[in-house]
């Protein structure tokens, strides 16, 4: 996977296993590692915060966020 960002590009390999979320791309130096909106929307109800930081949060079924 090549990804093109503000540093330039940058290319990865790996996979990892988040749970919940299942295989997604990793780059262990990168400062972030993001996520598919629309994949996470699939199992977990995603609201954006606009007064609280600008933040999209993610309702976990045990009601955490």
């Amino acid at each position: 996977m090549k990804i093109h960002c503000n540093a330039g590009i940058s290319s990865t390999s790996l996979v990892g296993n988040l749970p919940g979320y299942g295989g997604m791309w990793f780059h262990p130096e990168g400062i972030a590692n993001i996520l598919s909106l629309s994949r996470v929307n699939e199992n977990y109800r995603v609201t954006f915060d606009s007064k609280n930081g600008n933040k999209f949060v993610v309702h976990k079924t045990d009601g955490s966020t």
